[in-house]
């Protein structure tokens, strides 16, 4: 938005380059437009101020792995600036920093720095998460001993773990070469606390002055979940999830024993229900249109021969589309929605958080839904988008389309755990409730949707 108001302003609006980005800018305006998203970022301008944004945490991240592996003796920074029209650079196509970017950068490489990391970056609580702390050092200390201490600090400024160590610098002219990284503190940790964001800090207590020094990461407490009440029909074969699911207090029956009579909640997972053709499908979108909510946990269970949307029940089935996150990568957005309820959302989703949850996978080029949860939309080095999460009516039903990778993270990563809770709260609206009588153009409806 800002670099086509930077070429108008020069009285340029139609060299080749201005023409390029307003061409992806009015791209993006038309899903601006498509899915509402004024309701989470106000503006466009603020879409795209988010997203510059947010590379400041990116450069922290890659520069911290670089510098704490001994291995690696130099690198190049591809891009100082957005040349080719690829958004790739420190800075923008008209030379303005992006926020935060040159602090980060400025600071990683520091002659003298701390590289921490956790992981997993997102656990349960009494769970072992790897702290990890070390200290990236060009020279920039004397030789001796120097005080450490190692804290995770919690929600309300609790201390739920303190280590003091101590770091020996040698000559820096000794044969051979003391090393210019030198790994300090590096154990598995249970953090007994309450859930939310918590901070892994290092800290030298006199001699040095480092950058760096702290990290977040985040822990939930299993016991704040919220329950899920309703039964949930499961629809196709996966032995996992329904072990789990009952493991975790929720009640499930086989689709075979669910009423048709009676509204309900459907969960389904990646295989389809037996004998997974067309009658198959068309009797679960029959239960749908009679008010049932089915949650389609993955879209493999979607795939039809060579088409991964083949059994999709829409009459425009769009496309699975990947979207690759490299170097020129897709920002991933949430909103405000029940399916969100309890996590970050309302704006772009934190790249830590749900680093495991993110895919590639979007569904792109189906009609608009009902309710737009999520989605991802690449504006660097041309333009793709399309939704990760939403919900589609269906007669007097409703269904849950989704490609984040909650069903292979359940059990590991508690953001899976809630979404998956969420989703099946908010299918469970109309639970018990008789069924409704079919469209009567329903008929025509399974045709189009090809079963």
């Amino acid at each position: 938005m800002r670099v086509v108001r930077h070429y108008e302003q020069l009285g340029k609006a139609e060299v080749e380059d201005a023409r390029f980005y307003r061409a992806q800018r009015d791209l993006f305006l038309a899903d601006w437009k498509r899915w509402q998203l004024a309701d989470t970022f106000d503006r466009p301008e603020d879409y795209f101020a988010a997203c510059l944004a947010k590379m400041a945490g990116q450069r922290r991240l890659g520069l911290d792995a670089i510098r704490s592996n001994g291995h690696v003796v130099a690198h190049s920074i591809t891009g100082t600036v957005d040349q080719g029209m690829t958004g790739e650079g420190l800075w923008t196509t008209f030379r303005e920093f992006k926020p935060g970017t040159m602090d980060a950068v400025r600071d990683c490489l520091a002659p003298l720095r701390w590289c921490l990391f956790a992981e997993p970056v997102n656990v349960y609580r009494k769970t072992p998460a790897r702290l990890e702390a070390v200290l990236a050092n060009q020279d920039a200390l004397l030789p001796g001993k120097y005080p450490v201490r190692i804290e995770v600090v919690g929600p309300g400024a609790q201390r739920v773990f303190q280590r003091d160590v101590t770091v020996t610098i040698g000559d820096p002219h000794a044969k051979p070469q003391p090393p210019m990284v030198l790994p300090v503190f590096n154990e598995e940790v249970s953090i007994d606390g309450p859930m939310g964001t918590y901070r892994l800090l290092a800290t030298f207590q006199q001699g040095a002055a480092a950058t760096g020094g702290e990290i977040e990461f985040y822990v939930t407490d299993p016991a704040d979940m919220p329950p899920v009440e309703t039964e949930v029909v499961l629809w196709g074969e996966d032995a996992g999830l329904a072990e789990w699911l009952a493991g975790h207090g929720v009640k499930t029956k086989r689709w075979a024993e669910a009423k048709p009579d009676q509204r309900a909640v459907i969960l389904v997972s990646t295989a389809p229900e037996p004998p997974g053709d067309g009658a198959a499908f068309g009797e679960l979108a029959r239960r749908i249109a009679r008010g049932s909510t089915a949650v389609f946990l993955a879209p493999a269970v979607f795939k039809r021969g060579d088409s991964p949307v083949g059994w999709l029940p829409l009459a425009n089935k769009g496309s699975l589309t990947a979207i690759p996150s490299w170097l020129y990568l897709k920002d991933e957005w949430a909103k405000w929605h029940p399916i969100f309820d309890g996590l970050p959302a309302g704006g772009l989703t934190d790249n830590v958080y749900y680093r495991e949850l993110i895919s590639d996978a979007v569904w792109s080029g189906q009609d608009p839904p009902a309710e737009v949860v999520a989605g991802a939309i690449k504006t660097s080095q041309g333009y793709a988008s399309g939704l990760t999460t939403a919900v589609y009516n269906l007669g007097a039903g409703r269904f849950v389309l989704n490609t984040l990778a909650i069903r292979e993270n359940l059990g590991s990563h508690p953001a899976a755990e809630r979404l998956l809770r969420n989703m099946l709260r908010h299918a469970a609206r109309d639970a018990g409730k008789p069924s409704a009588e079919l469209p009567a153009d329903f008929d025509a409806q399974l045709k189009a949707m090809g079963y």
